[in-house]
């Protein structure tokens, strides 16, 4: 937890009793003029309410919940984050001048966002329900990406999915499988990672014709690197899943 050092100000006229006293030069006066030295802010994450499922190179993966009435310290975000809120909660957001926000109208679920690095806050649940969500710090410096494949079509877009963001790190797809569905045979053209919002059973089938079945639950996180080809059966369930598509 960052702590901030509060320093009391002289008036001009104590300064100037000390100037006449002798325990004041002229040259400490632009020391006094400084600003103070900013906090070491920590990062977001971890805290209470926040659970690390995921991490390589590429990104952090964070469950986080705002429980309610549960003091929070001020940090700083290090990372450009994006992520998917999967419960809309009442929130305080402080700043750290003590000015603050609070986001008491419920929006639509899912939701994404990005938030760029360098802001500095702390966030309050203030009520009920807590707010919940998966969150992805986006890592500086991602190592370079594999060549791309042309010989096949990319995993998005198809009828399935629908766009949610398009901004510069990131793209964000909403992809929502029916029983019995399948995707035909596709390539990740950039790192993935897949938040499922509602779960079900799939058949991954690479193009080499090795088979993986896999069932999701709601919240379950994956990911999948850059270059993965694959068709995708749907075996049990509707699965929907947020795709957060890496963009450098």
């Amino acid at each position: 937890m960052g702590i901030m050092i509060m320093r009391r100000r002289r008036s001009g006229a104590a300064i100037g009793s000390l100037l006449i006293a002798g325990l004041l030069t002229a040259d400490a006066l632009p020391v006094l003029a400084q600003a103070p030295e900013e906090p070491d802010y920590p990062h977001a994450y971890p805290r209470e309410g926040v659970t690390k499922r995921f991490e390589n190179d590429r990104v952090i993966v964070w469950e986080v919940i705002w429980p309610d009435g549960a003091p929070q310290p001020y940090h700083r975000h290090r990372y450009d984050m994006t992520g998917v809120f999967l419960r809309w909660g009442p929130l305080r957001v402080t700043r750290p001048d003590g000015t603050f926000t609070v986001s008491e109208t419920p929006f639509e679920i899912p939701s994404t966002f990005l938030l760029p690095k360098g802001v500095t806050h702390k966030e309050e649940g203030i009520g009920q329900p807590e707010r919940h969500s998966i969150m992805i710090d986006l890592k500086d410096d991602p190592p370079p990406a594999p060549a791309a494949r042309t010989d096949l079509p990319p995993a998005v877009p198809h009828d399935r999915a629908t766009m949610m963001l398009n901004v510069d790190r990131v793209k964000v797809w909403d992809v929502h499988l029916i029983g019995g569905g399948e995707l035909p045979l596709h390539v990740h053209a950039t790192d993935t990672v897949a938040v499922f919002i509602e779960g079900g059973s799939m058949r991954s089938i690479d193009d080499d014709g090795h088979a993986e079945d896999t069932t999701y639950a709601y919240k379950d996180v994956d990911y999948w690197p850059a270059g993965r080809a694959h068709r995708v059966e749907v075996i049990d369930g509707a699965p929907r899943a947020i795709l957060f598509e890496l963009q450098d």
